[in-house]
């Protein structure tokens, strides 16, 4: 009997309001055999929450009402396992084994979902070991209609079973008839949705969606809502976008994660600068202002001296020495080579400055021209809430904020907007370049080539982000765990959902922008000269505006 246990795992006994004695014979049995750790009950002692699950079960008990009571306490501890082996030993001597035995097992299914039940029942000088099967036909699904004599213990001598068979043999079969499994999901992403459709194939189980929700609902109270049918019992799976958190698993049983999410804030991308600022900002105030001096001084001083030495006309005056200095400053042929050496050596100097000078200035120029850089851009959650940006995010995330201590995320909970559905927040970032955002990635990427736009939105960094791990959800204790469980084992451990993901972020990818195109190349377009542009058409208006003067200055001169 006993070697129907695993040797690995403790035997929970307990006597359900009755005579001690045969509980005290199988426990002493067991103990004589010393092969498994042992944990004892009865109704007003029962044990206390264990991390370590119990997967084997002994109730002896003479009423189905106790047992059924004794199972509801037990199921609500954190120890128990209804996917385990569970012995129910009746100590009454029955007439009718089989419809007590009955009974048993449609109570336990009922109330807690058991599978692998054995039912001992006294008849007689026999005792009868009862259980049942499952899904056995399109007729026969999950109702409990029959039970199965497994074997029948003889009592002469020392005893013996009739038969020699397994009293816990597998019981789920591989094919489930077509029998009906009803579905609730609160999102049906393509992906997902395939999955679980693939499941059921695979089972040939029919699916069927029990609630429909509208629209206008919230993904959170949608998800909300698709839980609350699982623990209500209208369903038996409950899928689409449901985390793996320790609430909602405490009511119901998760598979494996079959997908990782990674949710990163993102903000407004830094705009890039103003050409023309960045090229006034070449050099300061005070090199400019120098510059001028400079200019003025070596006017000044080629004045000076060219009245001293008689030299050309085109220095004897301060407008033509101010010209021919302006000349070398930008680049160009003065009107007349000056003729003394102090003069020359005055000129030959200002050439050496005006040549280091402009070197300088053209290297930045031109590199401002092609890119002239981007603004600060926000790097952590302490410049987000100092800067006084808004942001927002879903309800459903707040949770992962609210039972922390750091002040940061006491203030994102405080201070957050709604973001329901998340594309209002980026259509916000996007238009207004002052919101920020808690998002996942990918639903980011699919966003930005949807609206063919990659500039906009930007992750915060590499440090503020956390993980979420899809799961389907079951009915505590359901036995459908181990088939998806497996199924998300196989699609993981052979890349498929690693495939499956690259080839949806391949699908929704656009054309690549023209920079992308061009790899380290840069399109030199005329764009990219329009400050030149504009300083020409200011000289050109300086220009024009002297010479304007000068024609109203020389008609006066004539008229007197």
């Amino acid at each position: 009997m006993f070697e129907n246990f695993p040797l690995d795992r403790s035997i929970f006994v307990s006597n359900s309001r009755t005579d001690s004695d045969l509980a005290d014979t199988l426990l002493k049995a067991i103990h004589d055999l010393a092969m498994w750790p042992l944990q004892a009950s009865k109704p007003s002692n029962a044990t206390d929450k264990n991390a370590e699950k119990i997967s084997s079960y002994i109730f002896v008990t003479r009423t189905i009402e106790d047992l059924v009571v004794e199972v509801e306490e037990m199921s609500g501890e954190a120890s128990w396992d209804s996917r385990g082996r569970f012995l129910i030993v009746v100590a009454d001597n029955m007439a009718s084994a089989e419809q007590v035995a009955l009974s048993v097992v449609q109570e336990l299914w009922d109330t807690a979902r058991i599978p692998y039940v054995m039912v001992l029942v006294q008849q007689d000088t026999l005792l009868n070991v009862y259980s049942w099967f499952p899904y056995t036909s399109h007729e026969q699904c999950d109702d409990v209609e029959s039970v199965v004599l497994m074997n029948q213990w003889v009592m002469e001598g020392e005893g013996r079973f009739v038969r020699d068979v397994k009293l816990f043999p597998y019981k789920l079969p591989n094919n489930f008839h077509g029998c009906t499994l009803k579905v609730s999901t609160g999102f049906k992403d393509k992906d997902e949705d395939l999955m679980v459709r693939d499941f059921c194939k695979a089972l040939n189980v029919t699916m069927e969606y029990v609630t429909d929700f509208p629209d206008n609902m919230s993904l959170y109270e949608r998800v909300v809502a698709s839980m609350q049918d699982l623990l209500l019992g209208k369903s038996d799976l409950s899928y689409g976008a449901i985390p793996l958190v320790e609430e909602l698993a405490t009511y119901a049983d998760p598979s494996f994660p079959y997908y990782v999410l990674k949710y990163s804030w993102f903000v407004p991308c830094p705009k890039p600068f103003s050409r023309l600022q960045r090229i006034s900002h070449i050099f300061s105030i005070s090199v400019w202002v120098a510059i001028i001096i400079v200019l003025f001084v070596v006017a000044v001083t080629c004045w000076l001296l060219a009245k001293q030495t008689n030299d050309s006309h085109s220095y004897t005056t301060f407008s033509n020495a101010l010209y021919n200095t302006w000349a070398v400053t930008v680049g160009v042929s003065v009107t007349e080579m000056p003729r003394s050496s102090r003069l020359k050596l005055t000129l030959l100097v200002l050439v050496w400055y005006c040549f280091a000078m402009s070197t300088v200035f053209q290297t930045f120029f031109t590199s401002f021209l092609v890119d002239p850089g981007f603004q600060e851009q926000l790097t952590t959650l302490e410049e987000i809430l100092d800067s006084g940006i808004k942001f927002g995010y879903r309800r459903d995330f707040v949770k992962f904020y609210e039972e922390s201590h750091d002040w940061r995320y006491k203030e994102l909970v405080v201070r957050r907007e709604e973001c329901s559905p998340e594309d209002v927040c980026f259509r916000r970032i996007r238009e207004t370049g002052d919101f920020a955002t808690l998002a996942e990635e990918w639903y980011v990427q699919n966003f930005t080539n949807t609206i063919n736009d990659h500039s906009s939105f930007c992750i915060l960094n590499n440090n503020d982000y956390f993980f979420v791990f899809l799961s389907v959800y079951a009915q505590k204790g359901s036995f459908l765990l181990e088939f998806f469980n497996r199924i998300v084992t196989f699609a993981t451990e052979s890349g498929m959902v690693v495939k499956a993901d690259r080839d949806r972020r391949i699908q929704k990818r656009n054309t690549p922008d023209e920079a992308d195109r061009f790899g380290e190349y840069f399109v030199f377009t005329l764009n990219h000269l329009q400050i030149a542009f504009y300083i020409l058409i200011l000289g050109h208006s300086i220009s024009f505006l002297l010479f304007v003067c000068e024609i109203l200055y020389h008609s006066k001169l004539r008229k007197f």
